[in-house]
């Protein structure tokens, strides 16, 4: 196994390199979750057959909500803007995968390992803010960010728990021979 070096936070407050690789953090984070606030708001749309998938969907479109704003916040208390080119293309894509999901026979359960995969993401994310956070010396934003994180961390659970009951039921909402991606 190897070892990586990591150097004390301390040490790397004062480089450029580190408030630019913080910032740009922020704003890549920032357009994740606009994207995955609109592919969270095409879910809650379509699948009224899942209610439970459906009621945890809506309380993380929420908190999604929040933490970009969060995000924003962030960015304008350090001097910076997020991009919106980067929302923009970051959204795009989103809505490229949504589209191409929603065409197969098996949506719910590609859109259920989607969300599994970007929450996951999202808390990879987070705890990297945080360590650069703290590398900027910015210990000051820690706590939203670990607000957020929190947030990721039940979302990425509570998905993960959705996993074998949706695919029960859409087994047999399909056997029984109704529609079962909605």
């Amino acid at each position: 196994m190897t070892s990586t070096a990591t150097a004390a936070p301390d040490t790397l407050a004062g480089s450029e390199s580190v408030q630019t690789l913080y910032i740009t953090a922020l704003r890549n984070t920032h357009a994740l979750e606009k994207q995955a606030a609109q592919m969270l708001q095409r879910q809650i749309e379509r699948y009224e057959n899942y209610p439970d998938l459906v009621q945890a969907l809506r309380l993380h479109r929420s908190e999604t909500d929040q933490q970009a704003t969060r995000l924003s916040d962030l960015l304008h208390g350090h001097g910076e803007d997020r991009s919106l080119l980067k929302d923009v293309v970051t959204q795009t894509v989103g809505n490229v995968a949504a589209l191409v999901h929603s065409v197969t026979s098996d949506e719910v359960l590609k859109n259920l390992y989607t969300d599994y995969s970007v929450e996951t993401y999202e808390v990879a994310a987070y705890t990297s803010l945080i360590a650069l956070a703290e590398a900027a010396g910015h210990r000051k934003d820690l706590d939203l960010l670990t607000l957020s994180l929190k947030e990721e961390e039940r979302m990425a659970e509570a998905v993960f728990a959705q996993i074998k009951p949706v695919t029960l039921a859409y087994a047999e909402r399909e056997a029984a021979g109704k529609k079962a991606d909605r």
